[in-house]
């Protein structure tokens, strides 16, 4: 049976089968895209803390905005190429609509590609610094050292390799093992691993370390047991015997299994007990409840007596002496730093002390607005607080803060001149809290070359010499080496680090929103550019016999197509501009 309407459209409606499908399925994505919105206007709204603003690239944005909109127009022109017989034509238009969502998404690449290459950290005092990573090495004592200035990857060069536990670790020249400085580094004296929960990967990992340092972890007490209550006790590994994967697997096996036999031997008492007194007669007609603490005291006796003889043991962890103590690296977010104990997040335990292991970056923005929020619901004067944060003891960095200042000062002066102040005599615009208490990485470019020019921090010429936006097409430059001698090193001592992330859903909720709505958004891009290039690759043969119902498919991939580009239009000023 033929279905009607595929082709031709009803003469009531003026629509064919697949536009009313292609309505429906928009108006569904209306209300997921909807509720996505909704939710980043209500996270926005009630934030507590500082959120972001215009911290995103604009030209990117604005470029891919222009993208999508000739995409827009290119794919109404191939439908209207079909609608003349034109295949040629229509293949021409396809052709630039498809060029144009790939140069969509190579810069929606590169922007994803420098926020997860930016590092940001919230101290104990909660400034929030913004910046790239160096890299960092250990010396011969195990002692880690930032490097600033010269050698491979100073300035966090991405595109090493390395493992899980130690970041992106590498070999500069000179042989000597460098890594990203956003680690912990604990001098290593045992390693304990709970059966169970040692995760493979970390195990891999951190032997491919003790390799590298040389050394070796060696089984400190015999691992010993019975799995079977009708054997001896039999010792499975040595004291001495160093550490393997298959050994770490093994020893989970046997542990399963007593634990397995063990849950049999206490289930049959369990069971036992709750029969034996259910036959007495002063439980007869009661709820269990009632008599449930004679149960736990007869099932307390079993073990102790006949079961208990029914019981194996195993050891549910294996502890391993480091011969001889040697430093390992590993990532923050991977390790619970303890006096003399830390912690990974499968439970291993790292028994030795934690070294100096400060995070070391270039730091190309200085967010201070959370001090200023916390400091204003404590009664407190926001500029007094700042001027004693850790970071304000530093003289470059108090010097960096004077010329804001200054900048801030100007920028007051010039809106009350502007705009004239009330009928209250306060002024009518002052700055915002971001202009205020957040030296951005143009800021920081500014202020340096005003330095190098001898010009004086309220010079107004200053603001002359903020980059434009070609210059920061994705973000700070840390190659650029003009630019990157703006961006001041520092080392956080491992105290004073509470949080650190790089700019990923991790950061905030800002940074979460973002990446899902655009990254769903760049999904429906990659999708309806596919079912655009079969029409345009693969679709000769329907054209030639039913040139109509071509067109029709392409009416319809159009129509997908301009609601993405909708999307995007909303898109943009929301993440981009406000």
């Amino acid at each position: 049976m033929e279905i009607p309407y595929t082709v031709t459209a009803r003469k009531d409606t003026g629509l064919f089968n697949s536009k009313i499908g292609i309505w429906l399925f928009l108006a569904s994505e209306v209300m997921l895209f909807g509720g996505l919105f909704s939710g980043y206007v209500f996270l926005r709204i009630y934030a507590d803390y500082p959120w972001p603003e215009r911290a995103l690239p604009v030209l990117p944005g604005l470029i891919n905005t222009f993208v999508l909109i000739g995409s827009s127009v290119t794919v109404v022109f191939a439908w209207a190429s079909l609608k003349m017989r034109q295949w040629g034509r229509f293949q021409f238009f396809m052709g630039i609509t498809l060029l144009c969502a790939v140069a969509f998404m190579v810069l929606k690449g590169i922007e994803y590609n420098a926020k997860w290459g930016h590092q940001a950290v919230r101290l104990d005092d909660f400034t929030i610094v913004e910046g790239h990573l160096h890299k960092a090495t250990l010396d011969e004592n195990g002692d880690m050292h930032v490097i600033h200035k010269g050698g491979a990857g100073a300035h966090g060069d991405a595109g090493d390799k390395g493992d899980a536990h130690g970041g992106d670790a590498s070999k500069g020249d000179d042989g000597k093992e460098k890594f990203y400085a956003n680690v912990v580094v604990v001098e290593t004296e045992q390693v304990k691993f709970t059966l169970t929960r040692a995760y493979q990967p970390y195990v891999d990992d951190l032997l491919e370390q003790v390799a590298k340092r040389g050394g070796k972890l060696v089984l400190a007490a015999d691992f010993a047991g019975r799995t079977d209550p009708d054997d001896e006790t039999e010792v499975w590994f040595k004291q001495g015997d160093e550490l393997t994967p298959a050994m770490l697997k093994k020893a989970k096996s046997l542990y399963l299994k007593a634990r397995a036999h063990n849950g049999e031997v206490r289930t049959a008492a369990l069971k036992a007990s709750w029969k034996d007194a259910k036959k007495q007669d002063e439980n007869q007609g009661k709820d269990g409840w009632e008599y449930a603490e004679k149960v736990q005291q007869d099932f307390d006796k079993r073990l102790a007596g006949d079961a208990a003889a029914q019981l194996v043991d195993v050891p549910a962890s294996m502890t391993f002496t480091a011969e001889p103590n040697f430093p390992l690296i590993f990532k923050r977010s991977l390790i619970r730093e303890g006096e003399g104990v830390s912690k990974l997040k499968d439970d291993t335990e790292i028994v030795g002390k934690v070294a100096s292991s400060p995070l070391g970056l270039a730091v190309d923005a200085i967010d201070l607005r959370f001090v200023a929020q916390r400091a204003i619901e404590q009664g407190k004067d926001p500029e007094t607080v700042i001027d004693g944060l850790w970071i304000m003891q530093k003289p470059e960095y108090q010097a960096l803060w004077e010329m804001h200042r200054a900048k801030v000062t100007a920028l007051e002066k010039e809106l009350l001149e502007d705009y004239g102040v009330d009928e209250f005599g306060n002024a009518k615009r002052v700055p915002t809290e971001t202009e205020r208490y957040r030296i951005d990485w143009q800021d920081m470019v500014a202020f340096h070359e005003a330095g190098e020019q001898g010009l004086a921090a309220d010079d107004p010429k200053i603001e002359e010499l903020r980059p434009g936006a070609l210059a920061g097409f994705a973000g700070p430059s840390h190659k650029n080496e003009e630019m990157a001698e703006a961006f001041i090193s520092l080392d956080i001592p491992n105290e004073k680090v509470a949080f650190e992330s790089k700019f990923t859903p991790k950061w905030n909720n800002y940074y979460a929103i973002y990446f899902t709505l655009t990254g769903l958004h760049g999904l429906h891009v990659i999708g309806g550019a596919i079912v655009l290039a079969y029409y345009m690759f693969f679709s000769k043969g329907l054209y030639l016999r039913n040139p109509e119902w071509l067109a029709n498919r392409v009416e319809i991939g159009g129509l997908f197509w301009h609601f993405v580009d909708l999307v995007w239009i909303f898109l943009f000023p929301i993440l981009y501009l406000m």
